[in-house]
């Protein structure tokens, strides 16, 4: 069926058409259909059969850097390749931050979806360089230093394949090993996104396990909450806990009840303090504190409006340690 109103305009491009053509006295023959296709071969002298675009599977790049030097390597692959840059960027060495923010991310993208993380201390060591894919269909393209080690866990590994950096690397770059995420990261995984490479000609297959990182747990002892300070000590600051939704509901708490919260860097106290228990941001004042679920369904602390992690010098990692119990 056409809609007749959006095709008059047609109509009367293609009469001063005809009218060039001598064949004015035909038009009132055509039918909208015909007329339609008519114009358009008349003034584009092609088919007016216009094939659909192909699914393009988007590439998407993180890393503890500016890594736009990444970007130009994936477009120097293809140029129809939909690139995006996670903002904001991965705190400098923190493999933990990246591999849950891997994670986080991946949740929302489709299959065949190629990720690239470069949070990668151990460049040019012998660390291996890989490509994980997951049992729902997304590729993570990354050293094998733990950055994979939340996608692995939460999506599931399908296969592991170890880079060959012999046809998967940057042309001219043999000389340089300090920049894998430019030589040999992006380059890999635009070639996969771009379908210039299947998964099968990234290089050997290895055993389906990546190096997982030492898992930073949690419990309820003695109406207790105990765990670890995870992430989120970036640009926004709102620090999140090992603690999830679901072990915080064992002790049933109430929205603007206040919890008592101590963080220790080792032994040493970090910071402690009295907080309510809120649905968002909103529920306190600008410049208060809050503890809240985020959107990953862990436990968080945060000023609202402000940045926890900067203002009381907190980090992430096995070294900090939480404690929560009701005041």
């Amino acid at each position: 069926m056409f809609d007749l109103h959006l095709i008059t305009p047609g109509l009367v491009l293609l009469k001063v058409t005809l009218i060039n053509m001598n064949l004015l006295s035909m038009s009132r023959f055509l039918t909208p259909a015909i007329a339609t296709c008519m114009f358009t071969i008349s003034l584009f002298g092609c088919s007016p059969e216009v094939e659909p675009h192909p699914d393009r599977n988007a590439l998407v790049i993180q890393a503890d850097f500016a890594g736009e030097v990444m970007v130009g390597v994936a477009y120097s692959v293809s140029k129809d390749l939909d690139i995006f840059n996670v903002r904001p960027l991965i705190p400098l060495y923190d493999i933990r931050s990246a591999s849950k923010n891997l994670a986080y991310n991946a949740q929302t993208w489709p299959a065949g979806t190629v990720f690239v993380s470069v949070v990668d201390p151990g460049v040019g060591t012998d660390r291996k360089s890989v490509v994980l894919e997951t049992r729902n269909g997304l590729f993570f393209v990354s050293p094998d230093n733990g950055s994979l080690s939340d996608p692995a866990s939460q999506y599931g590994i399908s296969a592991v394949r170890e880079i060959d950096e012999s046809v998967n690397r940057r042309p001219e770059t043999d000389w340089s090993h300090t920049f894998h995420g430019r030589d040999v990261y992006s380059y890999t995984g635009a070639r996969l996104a771009a379908d210039a490479i299947s998964f099968d000609q990234v290089g050997p297959l290895l055993e389906p396990k990546v190096i997982m990182l030492d898992t930073l747990g949690a419990k309820l002892e003695n109406s207790i909450l105990r765990g670890f300070v995870i992430g989120g000590t970036g640009r926004l600051g709102n620090i999140s806990f090992s603690i999830d939704r679901h072990l915080f509901d064992d002790i049933n708490p109430v929205y603007g009840e206040t919890f008592k919260i101590t963080i220790k860097n080792k032994d040493a106290v970090a910071w402690h303090g009295n907080t309510s228990y809120v649905k968002s941001f909103g529920d306190v004042p600008v410049g208060d504190n809050l503890l809240f679920v985020n959107s990953s369904g862990d436990l968080s602390l945060a000023i609202n409006q402000g940045n926890f992690s900067h203002e009381f010098s907190i980090k992430s990692g096995k070294d900090w340690a939480i404690e929560i119990s009701r005041q």
